[in-house]
């Protein structure tokens, strides 16, 4: 029998912790409700799964803001962890150590007694009395013949075993296919005891490909938007669909992630939109409009859900057809990601910040600006490329900061709209 540890340095008390995992679903994450809750800003609410099969041990991110690595590689998919294993969880590492029981040993009872006891002298074995002396054999067989016989039998025995199996039931191989497509088999390094087998709902299916044991959960193709009705908190609705749709826009950054800080504008931002009917309607022509989206950002490199929601937020509270609104903010969108950037999640939104701007023919201000002050802070350049910072800062409008927070509330609706009270669909971009 397997049985996992986990070793880290707990950071709020600064002492080294060991944690046995002794369910078959165990989570790890900064909520209380967590089997093992880790008080640390870094770690999401629900950051961590291990789900247990047999003797395996299988880990998934639960869409954490800052990432899980495995031996210091992106945990993008559910993956078996060996002992040995480095988890870090958006910067907190965890040790693996996975030990398994051996075989049965004698009680302590017994093996004092092996050598306590003295050593008996060696007694000759008893003489067997003449009346239990097995009998002469009443036939004249030759004892050879009796000895052939039995072994000839036995022969016959195994040849005719050995028929029948081939003949009937599953082949060898096919017992091999039915290991194997249970996806658990493929994890085995080496001879472990007997399991049992998860259910099926359970049960990961094996990647095939590479010689990472990787559980490929979901298939490709399968849309990442969270399903709504999920048991979550308000604010981390908002955090894991906002912090979705910002990778959505992002050219290059798959770990974007919200602060607290965003998460709690944007949250109320969004009980302002949620009500709108317009919103709604909006929503539903971009859905409808996906194709044409798709071919217009391409046309600028653009990520489609960027250029779809920017739609969505120049139409405001006036219904209207989104792909034509799209069309008519494209080139300037255009300009203004080639002065500013689209790389990362927070391009996107000083971009959005700047429309007024580049409407208005003044293309380069911003980038001038971020580049005035990245002189000025060299050591925060990246802190300084945040619409939160130049609000604080006043180093754009109110109405910029507005602009860019609705942009990023209606994305954060856009993943789930029925988890924001919204009657839409999710926008699959």
């Amino acid at each position: 029998m397997a049985e996992l540890l986990l070793k880290f340095l707990d950071p709020a008390t600064h002492e080294d912790r060991t944690v046995r995992v002794d369910r078959d679903e165990f989570f790890i994450g900064r909520h209380p409700d967590c089997d093992l809750p880790i008080s640390d800003s870094r770690l999401s609410r629900e950051h961590l799964k291990i789900s247990r099969y047999g003797d395996d041990f299988i880990a998934a991110d639960r869409g954490s803001s800052n990432g899980t690595k495995l031996n210091y590689t992106p945990l993008d998919d559910p993956t078996q962890i060996s002992n040995g294993d480095i988890l870090d969880l958006g910067g907190l590492q965890i040790t693996v150590e996975i030990t398994y029981s051996t075989d049965a040993q004698p009680s302590p009872t017994q093996n004092e007694h092996a050598i306590d006891e003295p050593d008996q002298p060696e007694q000759a074995p008893a003489a067997i009395p003449a009346a239990l002396a097995p009998p002469e054999p009443a036939s004249g067989i030759p004892v050879a013949v009796l000895v052939i016989i039995p072994i000839f039998a036995l022969f016959v025995i195994v040849l005719a075993g050995g028929f029948i199996y081939f003949l009937g039931g599953d082949s060898p191989k096919a017992a091999v296919n039915t290991r194997t497509a249970s996806g658990l088999d493929d994890f085995d390094d080496f001879d472990r005891p007997a399991k049992a087998a998860p259910t099926p709902a359970a049960k990961p299916t094996a990647s095939t490909g590479g010689s990472t044991n990787t559980v490929a959960i979901p298939p490709p193709g399968t849309d990442t938007t969270a399903a709504s009705g999920e048991n979550l908190s308000e604010s981390a609705k908002v955090e894991k669909n906002g912090a979705l749709f910002l990778r959505k826009i992002a050219q290059n950054e798959p770990k974007a992630f919200m602060t607290s800080e965003q998460a709690t504008a944007v949250n109320a931002k969004i009980k302002q939109l949620s009500s709108s009917p317009a919103l709604a309607a909006n929503l539903e022509s971009a859905r409808k409009s996906s194709t044409q989206l798709t071919s217009l950002a391409a046309s600028k490199n653009m990520k489609p859900q960027f250029l779809a929601i920017a739609a969505v937020t120049r139409l405001g509270s006036n219904r209207g057809d989104v792909a034509q609104t799209a069309q008519s903010i494209l080139d300037v969108l255009n300009v203004l990601s080639l002065q500013i950037g689209s790389e990362l999640a927070e391009d996107s939104l000083l971009v959005i910040a700047a429309y007024d701007q580049g409407a208005a023919g003044e293309t380069m201000k911003m980038r001038n600006m971020l580049q005035n002050l990245s002189n000025q802070f060299p050591d925060s350049s990246r802190s300084i490329r945040s619409v939160f910072f130049l609000h604080k800062n006043q180093k754009i409008t109110p109405a910029d900061f507005d602009r860019a927070l609705t942009f990023h509330a209606i994305g954060t609706i856009a993943q789930n709209p029925k988890d924001f009270g919204v009657n839409a669909e999710a926008l699959g971009l």
